[in-house]
């Protein structure tokens, strides 16, 4: 029970702080009048609001606010899917006397989150909105002014009678619906509205939906209603890369390359009030702009100071010069032992910034103290001046050199250094660039080492600089470093001499594949192709040779392996990396778990390609669960998950590839790479409509930025699937783009443009389709891809070449998995008509993502069960269809196509529509008896004699599935 206490008269129903209630006009929300309290209260009592069906995600609809009701449009909600279910199933339906409690930063939503739920629940619901604010939380009941003044003067006298009174006041205006006290930012109120909407909440008066910036610090009433299980307490946690792309795209009007969406949601820790102004510091700063109807990130300034830096700052008023010291060391140097931080103040100021939020403890024996968040870090130090930095520096001085074992990251002195004027030393620029590009920062590298003074004679450094050059993809440049060095007079030692080979005979291994620097017109001396693997062969030879007790001779030969069996796959040469990854199984190459993981990736890859599927996806299995725990660069971890979304699309794993790439972007890898993955994968099951956003996105991204070697098997896959959409015009744009770009770059890769890219142009109707597949099929049966042979096999057949179908069987029967016993069961259900066993095909191709491919084989099941007369047969795959399938008009129209080919369904798409057979002819390019002849096997499978019949007949199924 709560203690009784006197009320200050300043709440009386004749108190000069009290306005009175007023209609706006046009609604049925109850506001106060805009002068009154700023507290921002409003109650809506019933009718005339609009009603939401559904759960939505995209900006809020509904009537414009009145003027002078101090009413706000709602603020756009995306990407809070799961948290508004979350919050709607607890309150939806329930009884009174229960709620959530959603707990956020500042900025991070959750005002837009509330007034979207409301907005759904308003005709469910009698809606009491309460604001708290600084202002009103200094006046007993201050929050609830608004509607205390409604009350009897003889209620307003005494907190139980005012608990009494708005129980009552509330409960009329219901007109006998719940009742949902909704209360944002309730941390500023006062303890009397506190006391009296949780004890409404209590006797079951109302249920509640209340909003914390800071639930540890709520008051005791609320934490009392969540302790005992009457809140739910929801967290609003910052947005992840997608759904900041689809926040930023709503705000830009535009799609938003992941890329573009990663780096602007990491300089705003996923903050939508801050994302928003992000937006516009990396616009001025030229690191967004648009290109081909795409947002891209690009190559602008660095951004200092701006308006996210301006906005996070203010959080530091208040603070103690001390205090302020602390926090600009942390910014500068990323963490500092807590002994080095008592050291600029008391224990009381630090707890004091602990409780603030602004700085946090990480558990070590010593623990470390660092900025709590990163955001408020950089913005602390981009607004430092270099003098300010200096003195800094000075400060912590004499702790870098006393106290035992406290040493500054390497990239971080450098670029403190760096920032105040200094040249960094060799050996400590060194070791920073080694540590950034295996960050994926190659560009601090290539700046850290450029600045250092006389890194052009250290072979150390001019290792790190090809290898930084090598990232950049600038290969002229790194081969130039190197031979700049070579000409000289220093006299590496034989560790050095080997580092070195092996830095040049990876830019070599690269452009062997065929891909160049675009900023560089000048080629090697000899081809690469003869060059590279002589010189893996003399770096092992003198890597032989070193002393085995030296600490670094074991990494050096780890590395040197990795770069081997990196050539190995680079190049196709994957029975060659099995026989190679065994051998280092017998070496001793020391322990170490990221090389471990290195070489179990290569595994899977060389497994995957050649007869071991079901071996190579249970490996990568195990090297997914490796990852989680696994300290290993960000290099290394892209790469080696690269090489598992690889061996996954290529053994048909098609559920395995979306879930490490839902696992790689919840571990922060998103980028490029991952939303070309993305593409692949939804392009690979046939869902062109859910590849194309990511896809187009891809394209203009790495058309702009790179790397380059990416771009013909993006273009590729986007050409096939425009082509697949009926796109023609545009898929032949995109093939274009595939063919004028570099082919060069890792095997697989140009392997997979020439796949889409033979798909893209036998959906445009190519007639050599089948040939081209049955072409790549040889060539990859020499080479040992026996998995991409199996592709290019069955992809052959389903083109229509008859002859592919012995050669399915004969490949298909020596790999594993269950993609090899797909195609098995395809060719031969088609070999025989047998439409029981292309069912069983069809089950296992939907059961493992390859929608196109399932619903291609039903086809297949389908026609040949009625050309038998196989009534049950036909009635069960129809049963199934109407199961699975979705109701849309397109849908079902796609699927009254269905038992046409690719380039039949185009034509009779377009022939409904009224385009002639002489422009079909030119947009297709084909001839008119081309046409002619694919519409007279439209109208004999469709069963129809006309184009208006079929137009008619499209439509009509269509509209049934409505």
């Amino acid at each position: 029970m709560y203690r009784c206490r006197r009320v200050p008269t300043l709440v009386r129903n004749s108190g000069a702080g009290v306005r009175p209630l007023r209609r706006t006009p046009g609604f049925n929300y109850w506001t106060a009048e805009p002068e009154s309290t700023g507290t921002g209260l409003k109650v809506q009592p019933h009718d005339d609001q609009p009603t939401s069906t559904r759960l939505h995600t995209g900006p809020v609809q509904g009537p414009p606010p009145d003027p002078g009701s101090g009413l706000q449009p709602p603020p756009a909600v995306v990407g809070r899917t799961a948290v508004l279910e979350e919050i709607l199933k607890a309150l939806s339906g329930t009884a009174q006397g229960t709620g959530c409690v959603l707990v956020g930063d500042t900025g991070i939503g959750k005002t837009a989150v509330m007034q979207h739920v409301l907005r759904h629940l308003q005709d469910e619901m009698y809606v009491v909105q309460v604001r708290g604010s600084e202002f009103a939380g200094r006046t007993p009941f201050g929050a609830l002014t608004f509607l205390l003044s409604d009350l009897e003067p003889e209620l307003s006298t005494h907190p139980v009678m005012i608990l009494r009174g708005l129980t009552q006041l509330v409960r009329e205006r219901s007109g006998g619906r719940p009742v949902l006290l909704a209360v944002d930012n309730a941390e500023d109120l006062d303890e009397f509205s506190a006391m009296v909407l949780t004890q409404m909440v209590l006797n079951r008066s109302a249920g509640m939906l209340v909003a914390f910036r800071d639930f540890s610090s709520a008051p005791g009433e609320f934490t009392g209603l969540w302790r005992d299980g009457i809140l739910a307490r929801v967290d609003l946690e910052p947005l992840d890369v997608q759904e900041a792309a689809a926040y930023l795209a709503s705000l830009l009007g535009g799609a938003v390359s992941r890329a573009a969406a990663a780096a602007l949601c990491g300089y705003a820790g996923g903050n939508p009030h801050l994302l928003a102004l992000a937006r516009h510091d990396f616009e001025d700063a030229g690191a967004l702009r648009h290109h081909n109807g795409t947002w891209i990130l690009a190559d602008g300034e660095e951004i200092r100071g701006g308006r996210v830096a301006a906005a996070v700052l203010g959080v530091l008023t208040g603070l103690s010069a001390a205090q302020t010291q602390l926090l600009q060391l942390l910014a500068m140097a990323g963490s500092l032992p807590l002994p080095v931080a008592l050291g600029q103040l008391d224990s009381t100021e630090l707890d004091e910034l602990q409780e603030r939020r602004l700085v946090s403890l990480d558990a070590r024996p010593v623990p470390d103290v660092l900025v709590s968040n990163p955001v408020l870090e950089r913005s602390i130090r981009a607004g430092l001046s270099t003098s300010r930095k200096r003195l800094l520096f000075e400060e912590l001085g004499p702790s870098l050199n006393s106290l035992e074992g406290f040493v500054l990251d390497p990239v971080v002195l450098a670029r403190w250094l760096e920032d105040i004027g200094e040249i960094p030393a060799t050996e400590l620029a060194v070791r920073a660039a080694r540590r950034a590009t295996a960050a994926q920062d190659p560009a601090t590298a290539i700046r850290l080492l450029t600045a250092a003074a006389g890194s052009g004679d250290s072979a150390g450094a001019v290792v790190e600089l090809a290898r930084a050059r090598t990232a950049q993809g600038e290969y002229g440049a790194a081969l130039g470093v190197l031979a700049r060095f070579r000409g000289g007079e220093q006299v590496p030692s034989r560790e050095e001499r080997v580092r070195l080979l092996l830095a040049e005979s990876r830019v070599l291994c690269i452009e062997a594949t065929g891909l160049r620097d675009p900023r560089s017109t000048d080629a090697p001396a000899e081809p690469a192709r003869m060059r590279h693997t002589d010189m893996f062969a003399q770096a092992e030879q003198e890597a032989a040779g070193l002393d085995q007790h030296l600490a670094g001779t074991a990494e050096l030969r780890r590395e040197l392996a990795a770069a081997r069996a990196e050539c190995h796959s680079a190049h196709g040469r994957f029975q060659e990396n099995i026989a190679y990854l065994a051998e280092l199984d017998r070496q001793d190459t020391g322990a170490d778990p990221e090389f471990g993981i290195q070489r179990a990736a290569f595994r899977c890859e060389a497994w995957g390609m050649t007869n071991r599927q079901d071996d190579a996806v249970e490996l990568a299995g195990k090297v997914e669960k490796l990852l989680e725990n696994a300290q290993i660069s960000p290099g290394t971890r892209a790469r080696v998950v690269g090489r598992l979304l690889h061996t996954y699309l290529l053994t048909g794993a098609l559920p395995a590839c979306g879930r490490l790439l839902a696992r790689s972007a919840a571990a922060g890898m998103e980028g490029s790479y991952t939303e070309l993955a993305e593409g692949l994968l939804h392009a690979f099951a046939g869902r062109p409509d859910a590849a194309l956003p990511a896809l187009t996105a891809t394209v203009n991204q790495l058309a702009v930025t790179g790397p380059a070697a990416f771009l013909p098997l993006a273009a590729a896959a986007a050409a096939y699937c425009h082509a697949v959409e009926g796109h023609t015009e545009t898929a032949r744009q995109y093939l274009q783009m595939q063919r004028a770009a570099a082919d060069g770059g890792p095997w697989a890769v140009r392997r997979g443009a020439r796949h889409f890219a033979a798909l893209a142009e036998a959906a445009l109707g190519a007639e050599t389709g089948s040939t081209r597949f049955s072409s790549l099929a040889a060539q990859d049966h020499r080479r040992g891809a026996y998995a991409y042979e199996l592709l290019a096999r069955i992809t052959a057949m389903r083109l229509g070449d008859a002859e592919s179908l012995d050669d399915v069987l004969a490949v298909a029967a020596n790999q594993q998995g269950d993609f090899a016993s797909l195609c098995e069961s395809y060719a031969k259900g088609l070999g025989n008509a047998d439409a029981q066993l292309l069912l069983r095909a069809s089950e296992i191709a939907s059961g493992s993502g390859h929608v196109m491919l399932a619903r291609e084989i039903s086809e297949h099941a389908l026609g040949i069960a009625s050309g038998a007369g196989d009534r049950a047969t036909v009635r069960f795959i129809h049963r199934s269809r109407r199961v699975a399938a979705p109701d849309p008009a397109a849908e079902a129209a796609d699927e009254f196509l269905g038992a046409l080919t690719a380039r039949e369904r185009s034509i009779a798409r377009k022939a409904a529509a009224g385009t002639s057979n002489k422009k079909i002819a030119e947009e297709l390019g084909i001839s008119v008896r081309t046409v002619e002849g694919h519409l007279y096997q439209v109208y004999s499978k469709l069963h129809v004699g006309s184009r208006r019949e079929l137009a008619r007949t499209i439509a009509e199924q269509s509209g049934a599935k409505k």
